[in-house]
């Protein structure tokens, strides 16, 4: 069987892939987005002044690698566009969130999601609740540690940073902080991970980051510019879903097994959650509310 990447703009990998996106192992790639019309700083710059303002982040740029639950100094947004312009000077971290909002944005999301799965044999369909986020940043800036419950796939344009990942100490750990992220931490660590690897990332260069994997990033001395992308699968998709309805259980003062310990018991709670979800999404179509994005 050939199993040569095929050509693409997002992650070059091959039928191999399918292994480590189903061990959650971390990935090293190439891409092909360097220099492409969309993800330069002037496009980037553009890109903040057409997002709504919940769609905008800013923050310091130098932090601690491991600053817990307490959220970055915040920078106020007044020019967005010019302030991401100056990111060299400026001592700032920018998020660009859900640029998917943004048809052109969409449409290169898909692009890359699409190539991914054609490269290594998975089908589109599969790579659900597609997103993008853009990141802009001044020297030295951090990303501190936390994990992510998507599937997601970090491709550097311009600088050059160091990508850290680590593990959990143990399951029990690793269930205290499921249970943070969904009491609103968003899965920040307090103390930096034991750390299993780390990637120098450059122009060019990519990381898989596989749900609930501690990582962090840290800029050398030149600003960043990078596009993450992320899906859920039948995979993450099911597991959040289960973690979502024991919080719900959990302040009602129940104590259900975590997931994985009862599988007949996750596919119940995937199965309510997915109805309890469609009806909620029909309430606000019915009044008139915007449905959620996700």
């Amino acid at each position: 069987m050939n199993t040569a990447p095929r050509q693409t703009v997002g992650p070059i990998v091959d039928r191999t892939f399918q292994r480590n996106l189903t061990s959650r192992t971390p990935t090293s790639f190439r891409h092909g987005l360097v220099g492409h019309p969309l993800l330069t700083l002037d496009a980037i710059a553009q890109l903040g002044t057409e997002l709504p303002a919940r769609s905008l982040s800013a923050e310091v740029g130098e932090k601690p690698l491991a600053a817990g639950s307490a959220a970055g100094v915040a920078v106020p947004v007044e020019d967005i566009a010019e302030q991401i312009r100056q990111i060299a000077a400026n001592s700032s971290w920018f998020t660009l969130l859900h640029i998917h909002q943004v048809d052109r944005y969409q449409r290169l999301v898909d692009e890359i999601l699409d190539g991914l799965a054609a490269s290594s044999g998975l089908p589109a369909s599969s790579l659900r609740r597609r997103m993008g986020f853009l990141f802009a940043s001044s020297p030295k800036a951090v990303t501190a540690a936390h994990f992510d419950i998507e599937h997601s796939f970090c491709m550097q344009l311009e600088g050059t940073r160091m990508l850290g990942f680590g593990k959990f100490a143990d399951a029990e750990q690793r269930e205290e902080h499921v249970k943070g992220y969904w009491n609103g931490d968003f899965g920040r660590f307090g103390t930096l991970p034991e750390v299993t690897a780390e990637y120098e990332i450059g122009p060019g260069d990519g990381c898989y980051i596989p749900p609930y994997t501690p990582h962090w990033i840290t800029n050398y001395d030149n600003t960043s510019l990078s596009l993450t992308v992320t899906f859920f699968n039948d995979d993450n998709e099911n597991e959040s879903l289960v973690q979502a309805f024991n919080t719900k259980m959990q302040k009602l003062g129940a104590n259900p097994p975590a997931y994985g310990l009862a599988p007949g018991r996750d596919r119940a709670k995937v199965g309510f959650m997915k109805a309890y979800g469609g009806a909620k999404r029909r309430l606000r179509l019915g009044s008139g509310e915007p449905a959620g994005s996700h």
